[in-house]
């Protein structure tokens, strides 16, 4: 999936779609409070995102933040389920 200055959040489901694009397409450990101009590529040193990028990712968390306050859903367990997803060992 992408997300582009097209892409907006209106339901819970595009919530959990924009968090799993972060976590297993972009490969982030974010957190629903930070700015994404602040990631920062460990390997690199460079800037995760593009300035485009992080216009549209900023945007795009505080339409979360909106559509999850207003369905009595918890932003940040939601992105916790996504982390784990990668987090937790395959099982055997």
């Amino acid at each position: 999936m992408s997300m582009n200055e097209e892409s907006h959040i209106t339901t819970i489901a595009d919530v959990k779609a924009f968090f799993h694009h972060l976590v297993n397409e972009r490969k982030v450990n974010f957190h629903p409070d930070d700015d994404f101009a602040d990631y920062i590529s460990v390997k690199e040193g460079t800037p995760t995102f593009t300035k485009d990028e992080v216009a549209v990712f900023n945007r795009l968390m505080e339409e979360s933040f909106v559509v999850c306050e207003a369905s009595g859903v918890d932003i940040y367990e939601l992105g916790l389920e996504e982390l784990e997803t990668v987090l937790k060992p395959a099982e055997a």
